[in-house]
């Protein structure tokens, strides 16, 4: 029996080749081997390519573990944020409450209708105005205006007499006795003057025509011929 050595130098002699199969062996001559090797790159192919469209579906959608619904994450935040101002607030969705007052309605009621409001000055006193005597002194020689100004007075409270004055005079004005400022000056805001006519009475006696007509009294009104007090 002849060596295996020495069979595989006959074959070459012969000049027939074998292919080599596994463990170093040639594949046979039906190409086998190239088929399989075409199949696993084939196959190798196909995966690279589900890979890389894997990756792009990841990437598309926000990437391995991001959020794919940012909106729905916005809403989230937002009834979060509600949801602390309604704790803060006590859980109400009620208006504030009204204080009471009802100015800010009361203002834009008045502005809207265009009424216009009470624009009366406060009358500057200290004393009931029952307990203020007031003596109107005519110093302009016109029958009846001290009484009509004394009427005026006496409506608004005060209590007057009419007297006629010790001399004419020009320049109107309101005397008062000490602690009766404030009295003298609501006096001239009746009679549609201001508080430029007020001097303080040091002789009483002296600007009237009687004094005696005038005892116990507070403030005395002169009626000059500027007319300012009437």
């Amino acid at each position: 029996m002849l060596s295996e050595k020495n069979a595989a130098g006959r074959r070459l002699d012969e000049g027939v080749s074998e292919p080599m199969t596994t463990h170093g062996r040639y594949t046979a001559s039906d190409s086998s081997f190239a088929q399989s090797t075409g199949n696993a790159a084939t196959k190798g192919l196909v995966l690279i390519a589900v890979a890389v469209v894997i990756g792009f579906l990841l990437l598309w959608q926000g990437g391995v573990g991001g959020d794919s619904s940012p909106e729905v994450a916005a809403a989230d935040d937002a009834s979060i944020d509600a949801g602390n101002e309604d704790a803060s607030s006590g859980g109400t969705d009620d208006a504030p409450a009204d204080d009471g007052s009802g100015d800010g309605d009361d203002a834009a009621l008045d502005e809207d209708s265009g009424a216009t409001t009470d624009t009366t000055p406060v009358t500057p006193t200290t004393r009931p105005l029952g307990e203020v005597k007031v003596a109107i002194a005519n110093g302009v020689g016109v029958s009846g205006l001290a009484g009509q100004q004394s009427e005026l007075l006496k409506t608004a409270g005060f209590v007057t007499i009419a007297v006629n004055a010790k001399n004419n005079t020009e320049l109107s004005a309101v005397y008062y006795v000490d602690g009766y400022a404030l009295e003298a000056e609501a006096v001239a805001l009746e009679l549609g003057a201001t508080g430029a006519v007020l001097r303080p009475a040091t002789s009483p006696e002296e600007l009237v025509a009687d004094p005696n007509q005038i005892e116990g009294f507070h403030i005395f009104v002169i009626l000059g011929s500027d007319r300012v007090l009437g």
